[in-house]
């Protein structure tokens, strides 16, 4: 009987051991915005998205002003979203230009290593198992006509899905595992 309690025990510790986390805060001007059916009401001025992340090194971020491309996203896989037909693109170390890449093709890739490699605001703290970090942005840098645009100059919304890929033994991508997601609406 005590086997079958430790058997049970391990195989429950395994399901806290690799359980994967990803929580994510919206913060402006030092206050944690609450989001309403998952919309974000901001104004035109730097925001910081506050991540801690457990058991989950990186992730793939879409971002895009196309409402359509989202939709098709969010919800159960769709191989023909746009955001799953190409690979994630890494954005600049340490986050330097403080932005965020809006993109209709193709996601970014948001990671953590360690202190000195990942996709963050500078000084993360933790492990590659277990960090917090945060991304400032300042502006959004569109792909689509290549151009940074400062927030305070920004008058549409933003659709954004962080996810896990899944991929099958050849590397194709079969599905996908939504980790957060959010619409940002700027106000003046």
């Amino acid at each position: 009987m005590k086997k079958i309690y430790l058997s049970i025990f391990f195989y429950l510790l395994s399901f806290v051991v690799f359980a994967q986390s990803l929580n994510v805060i919206i913060t402006q001007n030092g206050k944690i915005i609450e989001p309403k059916n998952n919309i974000y009401k901001l104004r035109k001025s730097t925001f910081i998205f506050e991540i801690t992340a457990k058991n989950i090194e990186g992730f793939l971020v879409g971002a895009t002003t196309n409402k359509t491309i989202y939709t098709s996203a969010i919800n159960k896989y769709n191989a023909r979203a746009p955001w799953f037909q190409n690979t994630g693109m890494a954005e600049e170390l340490y986050n330097k230009d403080k932005e965020l890449f809006l993109m209709d093709t193709a996601p970014s890739y948001w990671y953590f290593t360690d202190e000195k490699d990942h996709r963050f605001d500078k000084n993360p703290k933790g492990s590659l198992n277990n960090w917090t970090a945060k991304r400032t942005i300042t502006r959004f840098y569109d792909i689509m006509i290549d151009q940074a645009i400062d927030l305070k100059n920004f008058d549409k919304d933003v659709y954004i899905l962080m996810y896990n890929p899944i991929y099958n033994d050849e590397y194709d991508l079969v599905g996908k595992k939504n980790l957060f997601h959010a619409i940002l609406k700027f106000e003046d």
